[in-house]
């Protein structure tokens, strides 16, 4: 058995779940995950998203995940901050609910 004495402080016990957001249209939503190490994504229909260090509009030219769950490992090297950015890449309302870890 392997016992493990660690401090536990603040935003570090675990996960933050984003507010679940409607895509109603085609416009880009943008959520900060700087300090995140992975985000989880559901999206109940197809999405396109991408990392940046700031926030810009999702392009057609982006990933596009189809409709389910998804984990990324959040990247470090795009400066300061890092931002998630997302839009819905079908022509149905999509339903998106995004986690960081």
């Amino acid at each position: 058995m392997v016992e493990i004495n660690a401090a536990l402080v603040g935003e570090n016990l675990g996960w933050s779940v984003e507010d679940a957001v409607t895509l109603s249209n085609t416009n880009t939503t943008h959520v900060v995950c700087t300090d995140a190490k992975m985000v989880i994504i559901e999206t109940s229909h197809t999405l396109d998203v991408n990392f940046g260090a700031a926030e810009a509009d999702v392009t057609d030219n982006d990933i596009e995940l189809p409709a389910g769950v998804h984990t990324f490992v959040v990247p470090k090297a795009v400066g300061n901050a890092t931002i998630l950015n997302y839009r819905r890449a079908s022509s149905s309302s999509t339903v998106v609910r995004v986690v960081l870890t």
